[in-house]
């Protein structure tokens, strides 16, 4: 039956052709921008309500500075690196880990077994800049032993992982990989944001 606009009902909401398509696009869309600038604390994918992926890029920051970057999940293979900036210099681990065990792992309770409260980033890109900043970087001194352990080192101890010596080098060769993809990125959203706009 067809909505006549003077006899409407007006607690009935009205529709129009092809609303609830672009409507759909829409929500998706909102749903998309929102995340930008949302994180959890639970690993992406972990928690169907945050509708996210668990993928290469994936990153998790720390209070006392630790970064977790997922530089690959195939096969449901989660490899990762843990950046303990707090030493001097900075060391980093590698590991890798199933990905149930991995959600459970770095999700904090009520969806995962985590004892560290990590922040999980999906749509931004890992900040290498941090990691370059800790180099000749004075250290605070702590009282109690296992106050010096920061997450990262916690969780390589826990896990039995190997550190490596972070060179400087390295790291500065991802800065410049991440700016241009950011870039890339920026330009993507600005376009998308200029056609939603029109």
């Amino acid at each position: 039956m067809a909505s006549n606009p003077r006899t409407h009902n007006s607690r009935e909401p009205r529709r129009l052709a092809g609303a609830d398509r672009s409507l759909s696009s829409d929500m998706h869309l909102l749903n998309w921008l929102k995340g930008l600038f949302m994180s959890t604390n639970d690993v992406p994918g972990a928690n169907a309500a945050n509708a996210d992926v668990l993928a290469a890029g994936c990153w998790a920051e720390h209070d006392d500075g630790s970064l977790l970057f997922v530089k690959g999940n195939e096969a449901s293979q989660v490899v990762y690196e843990l950046y303990d900036v707090a030493q001097s210099p900075p060391v980093y681990y590698q590991d890798a880990m199933r990905e149930k065990a991995f959600k459970d792992a770095f999700s904090y309770p009520p969806t995962g077994k985590s004892k560290e409260k990590w922040t999980w980033h999906d749509k931004t890109p890992f900040p290498w800049s941090r990691v370059m900043t800790t180099f000749d970087k004075p250290r605070p001194m702590y009282a109690d032993v296992e106050e010096t352990l920061s997450a990262a080192a916690r969780v390589a101890q826990s896990l039995r992982l190997r550190a490596q010596r972070l060179q400087e080098a390295d790291v500065e060769n991802k800065t410049d990989q991440v700016r241009s993809k950011g870039r890339s990125i920026l330009e993507r959203f600005e376009k998308a944001l200029a056609a939603f706009t029109e």
